[in-house]
C-alpha cells in the first residue's frame, strides 16, 4: 500500500471531488437552515466571543497583543476578528457572518475531517461511503443543528482536535507540523483538550521507525509553538504569568480558576441549560442534585480552594459523588433541545426516542469491534477530555465528542450481525425495552429537578396546559 508521502496520483486527486462535492452539500443545507431558523442575535457565551474580537483592534490599529482577556484563548477571538473585518467590508449583519462560516465549518467537520479520521482508527482501507458520510452528516444535523447559529467554541475546538488525530497519523513528515498546530489551537480554544496531547503524541509516533520518531517530534513542537507563542507573550504582558495556555481567569468575574469553580457547581448541578426568553424567563436553568448539595453541607464547603480540598471531599464521599457523576454522564448525552438557547421547553420525545436508540445500536456495534491500538489512542484522544469535564456543571455540549462519536458508530459502524442471531436475538428486545424505560425514567427525573422559578414553565410544557410551540 502507498504511503501518503507517495506523489499523488490523478486517481487520487478525483478521489476528493466526491469527497469536497459532499463537504459543500453539507455546508448547504446547513446555510439554508440556519437562514431559515428563528435565532437572529447572539446571546451569552456567543456574544461574549463575537465582542472579544474587538480587542485586537486599539488606538486605532490591530495589535495581536493588544488581547488581554485571560478567561478565554486568542484564537477564537481572532478567527471573529478577521469576521468583524469581512462583516464591515460586506455590511452584513454578524450573526449573518457567523452562520456562514458556521455552515462551512459543518461541511469540512462531518464530510471531510470526522470521516478521515474513522477511516484511519480503524484502519479501513477506504474511507465511509457518501451514503454513510451523509448519514452522520444527517444525525449531527437532527441533534446539533442550532448550535450553529452561534459563535460558540464547541465546534471550532472539535475540528481542530479532529485535524490534529488526522494529521498525526499521517505519513507525511510536515503532518507532523499540522498535527501540532491544530492541537495546539484545540488545547488554546478550549483548554481541556489538554487530555488529548499524550494520545496524539502516541499517534504521532505509532507505527514509524525510531530514526523518524525525533524529526516528528520536533515538527510537532514547532507548530504547536507557533500557536502558542502569542498567548505565552500575552499572558506576560498582561498578566505577568509565564504560561504558553490560558490561564481561565478573570478578576472582574471573580474566577480565581474555572476549573475549581465548575467542579464545585458539578456538585450542585446535574445539568445546566441556558434561557433567552419568549416562553421561558430568560437566564440560567439548572437541574439540582439535591445529593451532591448535602455533601457541600455536610463538608461546609463553600468553594474549592485548591484541587487537594476536591479531592478530599470525593475521597470522603465516594459513591455519593460516582452517583452524582453518573447523572451527569446521562444528562450530558440527553439531548432535549438541538439548540443550546432555549427559547421555550418543548422536548420531542420522538428526538429522545431516536437518542436513546442510537446509544443502543453504538453499543451492538461497538462490542462487535475489536479495536487496535490505533483505535484505543484515537479514542483516547477523543474521550479523555470528556471524562476531564463529567465532574463540572454539565451542559450538553460538553460531550459533544462522545456524541459525534456515539453517531458515527451508527453511520459508519459494521451491521452487528451476532445480535441477531440465536440467544441474543431473544434477548434483544427484553434488553432495548428496559434502556428505553431506564433512560426515560432517568430524564424525567432530572427534569422534576428543575429549580423551582422554572418548574411552571416545564410542567405547563409536559401537560400541554397553555400554547407551548414546537422548534
Amino acid at each position: 500500500m502507498p504511503t501518503e508521502s507517495a506523489p499523488v496520483s490523478s486517481a487520487r486527486m478525483i478521489g476528493w471531488r466526491p469527497e469536497g462535492a459532499v463537504a459543500i452539500g453539507i455546508a448547504a443545507v446547513f446555510a439554508l437552515y440556519l437562514f431559515t431558523s428563528e435565532y437572529h442575535n447572539l446571546y451569552y457565551d456567543a456574544e461574549d466571543y463575537w465582542q472579544l474580537g474587538h480587542r485586537f483592534y486599539q488606538q486605532g490599529r490591530f495589535s495581536l497583543l493588544a488581547y488581554d482577556d485571560a478567561l478565554r484563548g486568542y484564537s477564537y477571538p481572532l478567527l471573529n476578528f478577521a469576521c468583524l473585518l469581512f462583516r464591515k467590508a460586506v455590511h452584513w449583519e454578524a450573526v449573518t457572518v457567523v452562520k456562514c462560516l458556521n455552515a462551512a465549518l459543518a461541511g469540512v467537520l462531518f464530510g471531510v475531517v470526522g470521516p478521515r479520521v474513522y477511516r484511519l482508527a480503524t484502519g479501513a482501507a477506504e474511507l465511509p461511503s457518501v451514503g454513510r458520510r451523509l448519514l452522520w452528516a444527517g444525525l449531527g444535523f437532527v441533534f446539533w443543528r442550532g448550535y450553529f447559529n452561534f459563535s460558540l467554541s464547541d465546534f471550532p475546538a472539535l475540528l481542530a482536535l479532529g485535524v490534529a488525530l488526522w494529521q498525526a497519523q499521517r505519513h507525511r513528515l510536515e503532518a507532523a507540523l499540522w498535527a501540532g498546530a491544530a492541537l495546539a489551537l484545540a488545547v488554546n480554544v478550549r483548554p481541556v483538550y489538554l487530555a488529548s496531547v499524550l494520545p496524539v503524541g502516541g499517534l504521532l509516533l505509532l507505527g514509524f521507525s525510531r530514526p523518524v520518531w525525533l524529526p516528528r517530534l520536533l515538527l510537532f513542537g514547532v507548530g504547536a509553538t507557533l500557536i502558542l507563542t502569542p498567548q505565552w507573550l500575552i499572558n506576560r504582558r498582561h498578566f505577568g504569568a509565564s504560561s504558553p495556555l490560558v490561564l481561565s481567569q478573570s478578576k472582574e468575574l471573580h474566577i480565581h480558576n474555572l476549573y475549581l469553580q465548575k467542579l464545585w457547581y458539578g456538585l450542585i448541578h446535574e445539568k445546566y441549560e441556558s434561557s433567552v426568553g419568549r416562553e421561558l424567563p430568560t437566564g440560567q436553568l439548572l437541574f439540582l442534585d439535591a445529593q451532591g448539595d448535602a455533601v457541600l453541607k455536610t463538608e461546609q464547603v463553600a468553594e474549592f480552594s485548591s484541587f487537594s480540598e476536591y479531592l478530599r471531599t470525593v475521597a470522603r464521599h465516594p459513591f455519593t459523588v460516582a452517583g452524582v457523576y453518573a447523572r451527569h454522564l446521562f444528562a450530558g448525552l440527553d439531548i432535549s433541545h438541538p439548540t443550546p438557547y432555549l427559547r421555550r421547553w418543548s422536548p420531542s420525545i420522538w428526538l429522545q426516542f431516536l437518542n436513546y436508540t442510537i446509544w443502543c445500536w453504538a453499543a451492538l456495534v461497538a462490542l462487535n469491534s475489536r479495536p487496535t491500538l490505533r483505535t484505543m489512542l484515537t479514542l483516547a484522544g477523543l474521550l479523555l477530555p470528556c471524562l476531564a469535564v463529567l465532574p463540572m456543571s454539565m451542559e450538553v455540549r460538553f460531550l459533544l465528542p462522545l456524541h459525534l462519536l456515539l453517531l458515527a458508530l451508527v453511520a459508519f459502524g459494521r451491521f452487528p450481525v451476532w445480535a441477531f442471531r440465536g440467544r441474543y436475538w431473544l434477548a434483544l428486545p427484553g434488553c432495548y425495552s428496559l434502556a428505553l424505560v431506564c433512560c426515560f425514567g432517568l430524564s424525567n427525573h432530572i427534569k422534576q429537578m428543575v429549580e423551582p422559578r422554572f418548574r411552571p414553565f416545564l410542567l405547563l410544557a409536559e401537560h400541554g396546559t397553555g400554547p407551548v410551540p414546537h422548534m
